[in-house]
């Protein structure tokens, strides 16, 4: 079977069902059985009939083989515009389109030493811990696409140690190019590179703190206690 039903039933007692590929997950189906009135500026959850949570990118298929179907409930409700304070805790996660996942992975695995804790049809995660990197397919369809790779400034990272980083990029991935300049800063030493990958021009920096200026101290530590530790386990929820 190539093909699943699914059905959203929503509290006032609206249903909106159609057939979905096996192999999506359930944020395509969101977008494509949903009308606009249901999912715009909406806080939508979604469960299965008997309590469990469903989240949005876990695969039809796998919710299919391991309930037996694919009927969801769903909750939608306005969104609570709060006129309120917040606080900016950083830099969590950039997701990125591209035409070429595979090289992106290779790049940034093998070449900058980041962790892989997904990789599959719909998502690649790698991280450092606390940061990561997503990437999805750049093609007509998606959500929250438009299909065009995307285009990016700069990606930085910290390294322990310049030389030693750039020694092991060029010798894993000759399609990054760096002149090794080495420009300082009161703060740190930085390296630029350049490198192509699906489609999307990546500038990689390189920084190297100097000893005087490394770690996060007083005020600057306490928001390492608001994000999610990527590297902990495999990102996004599989059925058994």
């Amino acid at each position: 079977m190539s093909t699943v039903n699914v059905s959203f039933r929503l509290t006032d007692g609206r249903t909106f069902s159609g057939t979905m590929p096996r192999e999506k997950v359930v944020h395509q189906a969101l977008h494509v059985l949903l009308p606009p009135e249901v999912t715009h500026c909406r806080r939508l959850r979604i469960t299965m009939p008997t309590g469990e949570l469903i989240f949005p990118d876990m695969w039809l298929y796998e919710i299919h083989d391991h309930y037996g179907h694919c009927d969801f409930l769903l909750e939608s409700a306005p969104l609570n515009e709060q006129h309120a304070d917040f606080t900016n805790f950083g830099f969590d996660h950039v997701a990125l389109a591209t035409t070429d996942r595979e090289a992106c992975r290779r790049f940034f695995q093998d070449g900058l030493k980041m962790k892989c804790v997904r990789d599959d049809e719909h998502l690649l995660v790698l991280t450092t811990g606390v940061n990561a990197l997503f990437f999805f397919k750049a093609e007509p369809g998606q959500p929250l696409s438009d299909g065009l790779p995307s285009r990016v400034h700069h990606i930085g990272f910290v390294v322990d140690n310049l030389e030693a980083a750039y020694a092991h990029l060029k010798a894993t991935c000759p399609e990054y190019t760096s002149d090794f300049m080495l420009l300082e800063r009161a703060e740190r030493f930085s390296l630029y590179g350049t490198v192509e990958l699906g489609g999307v021009r990546f500038m990689i920096q390189l920084s190297q703190i100097k000893p005087e200026y490394k770690g996060l101290k007083g005020d600057s530590a306490a928001p390492l206690k608001e994000f999610y530790d990527y590297a902990a386990r495999d990102y996004g929820i599989r059925l058994a």
